[in-house]
């Protein structure tokens, strides 16, 4: 550290302005710059010269009448006699004396400053200097400008007062005088008291003197009869008249009323919307608690065990739960919501692993299906916990079943996310249902064909099997059937993309069962849009039942002919809509399936029929025991006030946080 610079003052007195000066460093290592002595002796400081280093020193001499001057480096002179204080300038060297010659002094006091450096390597302190410093708490109090009053016995102060009875008549013009209160202060005009002598106010209430009072107005002598004065007391009876402006006023009890008055306590009944409450009566209440529904028995009792699918594999027993199937859906009549002021809803949600039944903690789960997916989409958050009752193996992922108001979906938990949160873990999975086995990853790549003429729906059966055996899997057919050449068949792929292929075809598409190994073929439009007055509904909803409604406007353009074909076998269809002259021409579709009219007819109605100007109603409503959980492509009736839409479903998810379950419905319909 390099050498700190001290600053001192130096105060000195001298008797007779003599002193010696010696300034020189400390020495803190030896330095030795001479060889060694002979004799083995250490000398120090024995050719050591002192620097000279020059010191100014400023002083100011407080002398009686002399002033003298300093001539360097030690001499001084006399110069004249001074009434005044002179400042002079000081150069000393070191140990020189400083000698006043023909003059004695008395003894001088001067004090200076000295700057020397110690050479002394000193820490850094880290000392800080702020404009503003730690405050230290003080006694002090704050002062304010506008303190609290303390109480006085004075009286208020005010023009008008509330007068008492006096036996005296006041009149006045100029501002009413009115009698005075015993021992009333603070008014602007007072009673008098007993003087005895005259007093001068010039408007004051006297009282009974025994001296005469000299004032402007005075009291009259008693009076038999009403008195004629302008400023005068009247008869102290109360038979005397009074000739005043301003009479002693009485004291009469009178409301007051005002705009906003004090309140009353009154007793009100409150009304509520749900709820009116009464008092309880006395007594003791007893909750009547509801019996917890009986569950049903899962199996019905047979002597006999009837086998409906075909022996597995593994040597396993499967038994279905035949009282939890999902009902059909009703023929012919539809399932209308009655419209009620409160709608129960007892929602169930469980999860549970097929492999040992074991059940699985769930915070939430969603499950998902549209037009254009042929597997439903599961997405669920869960513990941490729970992680290794939902991790899968080498042979595959885990399989669960999620029940959902009596409605169970068999679905395979394909990934699994971790999440985690300061003071909370969880996972997520996500998966499809379990027709996702026949689609990539767990199925393989094939090819297949029709070695011989074959129908559509006879095509699919092929398509569902191995070598000739098949796969378990059962075909809800809704299609026009048609017949298909053999070799005009042909798809690589897996199992799921050969039936798209064949179903979309014709304009249809596949909904999967959300348990059973069972694929059902619809229409996109069963019946075409134009002709839909003619529908029967499946499900009518009232807008009470709905918590919440949206639209979207969708405009495309008005084809009303289009041209299908076949590719290498096949026939080319026309397909027209009824009523229109076809002057609006769609893309020509080409199929290598189109190879008889009635697969013509239906590809060229799922053509047409999405087109014009379309609506996107979004309906979200909870999973009602009428309803149940409502799939893609039912017909859904919307009252919606006078305006009653109808529409088909094309999307559907269903979303369960305990306790809410809502179920959002995506349905197309026509302005």
């Amino acid at each position: 550290m390099p050498a700190v610079l001290h600053e001192v003052t130096l105060v000195a007195a001298l008797p007779a302005l003599s002193a010696s000066v010696a300034v020189g460093p400390p020495l803190v290592d030896l330095l030795f710059d001479q060889p060694a002595a002979t004799d083995a002796n250490l000398v120090f400081g024995a050719n050591y010269i002192a620097p000279r280093d020059d010191v100014t020193v400023l002083a100011t001499l407080p002398l009686p009448v002399v002033a003298i001057k300093f001539i360097p480096p030690a001499r001084a002179e006399l110069l004249a006699e001074l009434p005044a204080l002179t400042v002079s300038t000081l150069l000393l060297r070191p140990s020189v004396p400083l000698d006043v010659a023909g003059a004695s002094l008395p003894g001088v006091v001067f004090s200076g400053e000295v700057r020397y450096y110690s050479r002394t390597q000193r820490p850094t302190v880290g000392q800080t200097a702020h404009p503003w410093q730690v405050a230290r708490q003080t006694e002090d109090g704050a002062t304010q400008g506008q303190q609290d009053a303390g109480a006085t016995p004075a009286g208020w102060a005010a023009f008008w007062r509330r007068t008492l009875g006096a036996p005296q008549g006041i009149e006045h013009r100029l501002p009413p005088v009115l009698a005075a209160a015993p021992e009333q202060r603070g008014v602007r005009y007072q009673g008098a008291t007993r003087l005895q002598d005259s007093t001068w106010f010039a408007h004051q209430d006297a009282t009974r003197f025994e001296a005469a009072r000299r004032g402007l107005f005075q009291n009259a002598g008693p009076l038999r009869d009403a008195t004629r004065f302008r400023h005068q007391d009247g008869d102290r009876t109360k038979r005397a008249g009074r000739v005043s402006r301003w009479q002693s006023a009485v004291l009469v009890v009178r409301g007051q009323g005002s705009d906003f008055q004090t309140a009353r306590p009154q007793l009100k009944g409150w009304r509520g919307w749900y709820q009116e409450a009464v008092p309880p009566p006395p007594g003791i209440s007893r909750w009547v608690v509801p019996e917890p529904p009986v569950p049903q028995p899962c199996y019905t009792p047979s002597p006999h065990l009837l086998f409906a699918a075909l022996a597995a594999t593994d040597g396993h027993l499967l038994f279905l739960c035949e009282n939890h199937i999902t009902p059909p859906p009703p023929d012919g009549e539809p399932v209308v919501v009655p419209v009620r002021r409160v709608y129960f809803v007892i929602n169930n949600v469980t999860l549970f692993r097929v492999s040992d039944g074991a059940p699985v903690p769930v915070f939430n789960l969603s499950l998902s299906l549209d037009a254009s997916s042929w597997a439903w989409g599961f997405d669920a958050v869960l513990p941490a916990k729970a992680e290794a009752l939902v991790a899968g193996s080498a042979s595959g992922p885990v399989e669960l079943v999620a029940s959902v108001n009596g409605t169970s979906f068999r679905v395979l938990a394909e990934s699994i996310s971790r999440e985690r949160i300061f003071g909370d873990a969880s996972i997520r999975i996500s998966g499809r249902g379990r027709n996702a086995v026949l689609a990539a990853p767990y199925a393989p790549v094939m090819t297949f064909s029709n070695t011989e003429g074959r129908t559509a729906r006879q095509l699919m059966d092929d398509v569902l099997t191995v070598n000739g055996i098949p796969l378990g899997w059962a075909v809800d057919w809704g299609l026009t059937d048609w017949n298909v050449p053999a070799n005009a068949f042909a798809q690589q792929g897996s199992w799921i993309d050969a039936l798209t292929a064949i179903v979309g075809a014709a304009g249809g598409y596949l909904i999967p069962h959300p348990s059973a190994q069972s694929i059902r073929v619809r229409h996109r439009y069963p019946v075409a849009p134009w002709e839909w007055s003619t529908v029967t509904p499946d499900f009518v909803l009232p807008v009470d039942a709905v918590a919440r409604e949206s639209l979207r406007w969708l405009e495309k353009p008005a084809y009303n002919r289009v041209f299908v074909s076949g590719q290498d076998v096949g026939v080319l269809g026309q397909v027209t809509r009824a009523g229109t002259a076809g002057e609006v021409l769609a893309p020509m579709v080409v199929d290598p399936l189109i190879t008889e009219a009635a697969a013509a007819r239906q590809r060229g109605i799922a053509v047409l029929a999405d087109t014009g100007h379309q609506l996107e109603v979004s309906l979200r409503l909870p999973v009602l025991a009428e309803t149940g959980i409502i799939e893609p492509g039912a017909f859904v009736e919307y009252q919606d006030g006078s305006v009653t839409r109808l529409g088909i479903v094309r999307a559907t998810k269903v979303e369960a946080g305990m306790p809410e379950v809502w179920q959002t419905l995506g349905v197309q319909a026509y302005a």
